[in-house]
């Protein structure tokens, strides 16, 4: 209580040098009078409005679990309490007229970085900044938690003691579960904590061996297994939005042009609408351009393109052989129905039918392309994928991500991927 009374204290302060140092670099060290004197009179009510926002964002908690979740919290914060000021001063503009605009533009970056360096250094020197980690089964801990000085563990023998926790970040698994009631009382309690999950080596060399794995364990694993840092989720997010745009930008005149083609040399729509499955089993609908000819499964109903399929049109062979045909699909990343990396999204239809694509590999977002589509060619059967999708399930990262954006490009250019 001690340390957030502080914090709290020193959050005021930092609050008020924020705005003096905006000010600072707007005007230097003459700060014309009309200018300032709106801050002066109200100075009391703008740190009131800011308290309210780091209230609200919970920035006085015990602590943060890392310091993308405190720069968050204290991102959140700033943009909700200059919006409010900003509302503040507008609507008493005929008092407050003088207060230059250009200081809240200033203030943004300058706030973020004086109160994360402020807090940061409180909260480190107390050791509020850390990871709770639980560890259940006996083993060697995970290098991950051996070298990070910020991470309290504890180890437990029992799913069962996880009911004495309410305060915990990770759960780290070294041993088999086999057991199904087990299984559903640590899936509840996971659920219910919110906690992320690390699989040790045993439970990974389950995983990757399909052959092993019954129903339970790959619902199981699914809830958990392809969560990420808050930060590293960011980046890869960030690797969408950033990327789906540049591509959507410099591909524009080539879609075009793929779209005059699709039209005069065969009947039907340019674009084909598909109901896909992507993350925890939610649908979507998926967009690309057309290259069967159209109506192909209305005799057939849902069945998987094969190598040399009869339905697939002269122009619409080049488009899947060159990926031009996903290029739609770019406007479903930025949806965030999809990623640009990630396992192939599934039809509805198929799902159901086979079990190895249901669970674990729909616990992240399908993507444009993945492992499976720079690793191996043109494959009837989904089974000879999978290990590649389980493979970057684990491993996901924004670095991964971005290696296999580049792999990409010489297999478009070969025309040998999937």
């Amino acid at each position: 209580m001690k340390v957030q009374i502080l914090v709290f204290l020193i959050n005021i302060i930092l609050i008020n040098a924020s705005f003096l140092l905006a000010f600072l670099v707007r005007y230097g060290v003459s700060v014309p009078a009309e200018n300032f004197q709106p801050y002066r009179q109200n100075f009391i009510v703008i740190t009131f409005i800011y308290l309210l926002a780091f209230f609200y964002n919970r920035l006085f908690k015990k602590r943060f679990r890392s310091h993308w979740k405190l720069l968050r919290c204290i991102f959140l914060s700033i943009c909700e309490g200059t919006f409010l000021c900003i509302s503040f001063f507008y609507v008493f503009r005929t008092q407050f007229g003088g207060f230059p605009s250009s200081v809240f533009v200033l203030l943004l970056p300058v706030s973020i970085i004086v109160f994360y360096a402020g807090n940061t250094i409180v909260l480190r020197t107390f050791g509020r900044i850390k990871r709770k980690v639980v560890i259940i089964g006996q083993g060697e801990p995970l290098e991950i938690l051996e070298k990070s000085k910020r991470v309290e563990k504890q180890h437990i023998d029992n799913l069962s003691d996880l009911l004495h926790y309410d305060d915990i970040d990770e759960v780290v698994i070294l041993e088999n579960i086999n057991d199904d009631k087990q299984l559903n009382l640590l899936t509840y309690l996971l659920l219910k904590l919110k906690v992320n999950v690390v699989f040790g080596p045993a439970i990974y060399a389950k995983l990757l061996s399909a052959n092993m794995m019954d129903e339970n364990d790959l619902q199981f694993l699914a809830t958990f297994i392809g969560r990420k840092s808050d930060s590293e989720e960011a980046l890869m997010r960030a690797l969408d939005l950033f990327g789906s745009l540049a591509m959507l930008i410099i591909s524009s005149p080539l879609m075009a042009i793929v779209a005059i083609v699709i039209k005069l040399t065969s009947r039907g729509p340019v674009f084909y609408r598909q109901l896909r499955v992507t993350k925890d089993g939610e649908e979507f609908t998926l967009c690309k351009f057309r290259t069967m000819v159209d109506g192909a499964e209305k005799s057939t109903g849902p069945v998987w393109a094969s190598e040399n399929d009869l339905r697939v049109t002269k122009i619409g062979r080049f488009l899947r052989d060159s990926r031009i045909d996903e290029i739609p699909q770019l406007l479903n990343v930025i949806k965030g129905d999809m990623s640009l990396v990630g396992p192939r999204p599934e039809r509805p239809h198929f799902i159901k039918m086979h079990k190895h694509l249901r669970e674990t590999r729909l616990a992240v977002k399908p993507g444009l392309t993945g492992f499976a589509q720079i690793r191996s060619y043109y494959d009837l059967h989904p089974k000879h994928k999978i290990k590649y999708d389980y493979l970057y399930i684990q491993r996901r990262s924004f670095l991964l991500n971005l290696y296999i954006l580049m792999m990409t490009i010489p297999v478009m250019v070969s025309r040998k991927g999937q």
